[in-house]
């Protein structure tokens, strides 16, 4: 039998290459996205493909789109939350109002999609939740720091939730890539104004991602499909070996930094 997928940011990205990789896996995929007159023409060519909207930061619209999955293909047996931005800007230069949309795009819009799908899993006892994290979850960039900070959210999200609906029969698998030749600069926001002492920082983070589109958009995604409603799917996957040998140098340095330390830890006991 044909399973479901939902799949959230559809129109750029991530969210439109997996809403190919998973209809050519034969699924029946929801692809999802605020203006569906951004929807790639090529979905229209594919049988199990229907286009619906979705604003993640709208509870309603959400929950009408749930209902509409299910109404249409009678299940949803994977979610993939793919929708989100980056939020640019050194720290100092963020608005408390640039800060909260980050946050309420990109973990907490996450979580109200979760939560509008988790009622049909638990009662049907299995599926699966992926979450597009970030390595930057990992580790955190100048210029970036709160775009990072927001992806750390949703790795501990992730995981927590693993835990809690693991026993229920639900799978949940964190997603973290990292460089790749998308949209994300060009939807990405920058701060309304800009302070000259952090041009070296931009300066260097500009260099940096003219580098680090090291990543197949297309393997990945093909990956994440792959490793849908498998029996045991990785709780994290990484995409990108980039990002994956970035992320073993930062544990490299932590454990170093917590080693030189740990003479002061230990007289905190």
């Amino acid at each position: 039998m044909r399973k479901t997928v939902l799949i959230t940011g559809a129109s750029t990205g991530m969210g439109e290459a997996a809403t190919f990789e998973y209809a050519a896996r034969d699924w029946n995929v929801v692809a999802t996205m605020r203006d569906t007159t951004k929807a790639n023409p090529a979905f229209t060519e594919l049988g199990n493909v229907l286009v619906t909207r979705l604003d993640v930061t709208d509870i309603a619209g959400i929950e009408r789109a749930v209902k509409e999955a299910v109404d249409h293909f009678g299940a949803i047996d994977a979610l993939v939350n793919a929708a989100g931005y980056g939020q640019l800007g050194a720290v100092e230069e963020i608005s408390p109002h640039q800060l909260r949309d980050q946050f309420e795009t990109n973990v907490v819009a996450l979580v109200q999609v979760i939560q509008a799908v988790l009622p049909h899993m638990r009662e049907r006892g299995s599926g699966h939740i992926l979450n597009i994290g970030s390595m930057g979850g990992h580790v955190s960039l100048p210029t970036m720091a709160v775009y990072c900070a927001s992806k750390s959210a949703v790795q501990n999200l992730t995981e927590g939730l693993a835990k809690e609906v693991g026993p229920l029969g639900i799978h949940v698998t964190l997603v973290e890539p990292a460089g790749y030749d998308t949209s994300f600069a060009t939807n990405s926001k920058l701060p309304a104004t800009s302070i000259p002492a952090y041009a070296s920082a931009y300066a260097a983070m500009a260099e940096f991602s003219d580098e680090s589109a090291r990543g197949d958009l297309v393997k990945s995604m093909a990956a994440v499909a792959d490793i849908t409603g498998v029996d045991e799917p990785p709780l994290h996957l990484a995409v990108a070996t980039y990002g994956l040998t970035m992320v073993r140098g930062r544990f490299a340095e932590l454990m170093d930094e917590y080693a030189r330390w740990e003479q002061v830890t230990a007289g905190t006991d």
